[in-house]
């Protein structure tokens, strides 16, 4: 398992946990991000920040900060 922040652009991946402010958690969960959900990155901007999150229908951006506390699994997709 790793931070959402370390998760390469591509790489589908399950939300195993998220520690992320209560506004930020708030607003994840209204969108449907919650543990369990499969997340891949489309995006991280030039800078590092912020990084595009992909799930379901939604996309959204979140602060690097926010993505570290967010914890996934990687899934080995067959090639």
């Amino acid at each position: 398992m790793i931070p959402l922040s370390e998760l390469k652009v591509g790489v589908l991946a399950t939300v195993q946990s998220m520690d992320v402010e209560k506004t930020v958690n708030q607003r994840l969960m209204a969108f449907g991000l919650v543990p369990g959900t499969n997340v891949r990155i489309g995006h991280i901007a030039p800078l590092g920040d912020p990084i595009s999150v992909h799930f379901g229908a939604q996309s959204v951006m979140l602060r690097r900060r926010d993505a570290k506390n967010v914890i996934v699994n990687p899934i080995e997709e067959s090639k």
